[in-house]
């Protein structure tokens, strides 16, 4: 019999990460990836927040117009991520606005930075 923790990175592995339900292959600092894209949010405006701006990065110039929010597992990363960094998805250079870790999985939201 599988305890809790089996059983939770038996239903990433095998349902969250599953290509064909949820994730997808993309290209993350010249690495291919399996990611899962959460949400997006316009405007500089996220969904849920109450009309709350995102938090800008000191190093932008402007506010971010689309933010995106990912999941993908930590094994898969090549670096540590951190807040203002900035990250290579898919050939297109993006900063990251927030970084969480929890059980394996890393959430990160990204924004196109805007001039």
């Amino acid at each position: 019999m599988k305890n809790f923790s089996e059983v939770y990175q038996d239903d990433l592995e095998n349902a969250f990460f599953d290509e064909e339900a949820f994730a997808e292959k993309h290209r993350i600092d010249g690495k291919e990836c399996t990611i899962i894209f959460l949400d997006q949010t316009n405007d500089g405006v996220a969904a849920g927040t109450g009309g709350r701006r995102t938090a800008l990065n000191p190093k932008e110039t402007a506010i971010n117009k689309v933010s995106y929010m990912l999941a993908i597992r930590d094994t898969e990363l090549r670096r540590k991520v951190s807040i203002g960094a900035m990250i290579d998805l898919d050939g297109k250079k993006y900063f990251v606005q927030d970084v969480k870790h929890s059980d394996g999985v890393f959430q990160l939201t990204i924004g196109i930075p805007t001039v």
